[in-house]
Parts: C-alpha cells; structure tokens; sequence
C-alpha cells in the first residue's frame, strides 16, 4: 500500500462513527458486511447511503436484488460486527448463525435487536474505484430496544457511556 495511502487511512480511523451490518438476499443467499460508511442523505423520501467493496458477495447480492438493511449495532453486537467485518470467513449464511434475523418488508434481512433497522430499496448504484456507494431508499424502520451503541475508533470498537431514556417514537 502506498504511504499516502496508509496515512489516509490512519487519520480516518481517527473519525469515530456508528457501526452497522449491511445485511441483503438473493435468491435464498444472505449475505452481509460491517460497515462504518454510512449515513443519511435525505429526507422525503428518507434515504440512506452506504459505501461497499465491490469485491464481496454482499455487493453482487445487493446488485441484482436491489435490497438493503442497514442495521445499527449496539454496544453488545461487538463479537457479531467482528463475523460480519472478516474477509476470510465468507460473507454468506455462515455470518448470521446464532443471531435472530428476520425478513423485512423488501425481503432483506433484519437484526431483531438492532438498536434501528432500516428497510430499503437500493434506487442507485455509484462504482468509485475499489467501492461503490448504495443509494437507498427507506421502505420501513424498525426499532430494538435502546442501550449503548457500538462505536468504530482508530481500528476498533468502543462505546460511549450516556443513561438513555425512554425512547419517544
């Protein structure tokens, strides 16, 4: 790797942000990823984007089912974003053992207890490089119960400590 290229990645390990699982299906094949690239882009209709490789299976998955979740992780989800953040291992069905996913209004898988899931139809599709950024549009949100969240941090997961109240949706 080049050293502008290490030194870009240093400084953004140093942007702290939420952790999520970008989860999709086609044709009976899950598939999911942990993702730190993701955020709000606009509002009426609500909709999301997210940056993938466009290596993985996740991303050919979500290519040709045009369905996303993106699932906000709390604190407790740590070990699971680990399973769903290694190369190694696939990306496919193995990733969601032992987790309780359920299927959302477009099809694509949900974690139950996400601190929030959001159910959306991938509208575009931006190739940038070894990336491509997901537009989607929000079709359904659901809520887990509330707690800490999961926290990316120069290369790692944290948390932050706050008393959450009770949620007003």
């Amino acid at each position: 790797m080049p050293a502008e290229d290490l030194t870009f990645r240093n400084a953004m390990r140093l942007l702290a942000g939420g952790v999520t699982i970008i989860a999709t299906t086609w044709e009976g094949e899950r598939s999911g990823l942990t993702a730190t690239a993701v955020c709000s882009l606009a509002l009426g209709p609500a909709r999301v984007l997210a940056s993938v490789n466009v290596q993985g299976l996740t991303y050919e998955l979500v290519s040709k089912s045009r369905i996303m979740s993106v699932n906000m992780l709390a604190a407790d989800h740590a070990g699971l974003a680990e399973r769903f953040a290694r190369r190694r291992e696939g990306n496919g069905e193995d990733r969601f053992a032992g987790s309780d996913w359920r299927e959302c209004k477009t099809g694509a898988p949900v974690l139950a207890d996400a601190l929030a899931a959001l159910d959306c139809r991938v509208t575009d599709i931006v190739p940038i490089d070894s990336h491509a950024i997901l537009i989607g549009t929000v079709e359904d949100i659901l809520f887990g119960p509330p707690r800490q969240p999961l926290i990316n941090f120069e290369g790692g997961f944290t948390s932050i400590a706050k008393d959450f109240p009770e949620r007003t949706t």
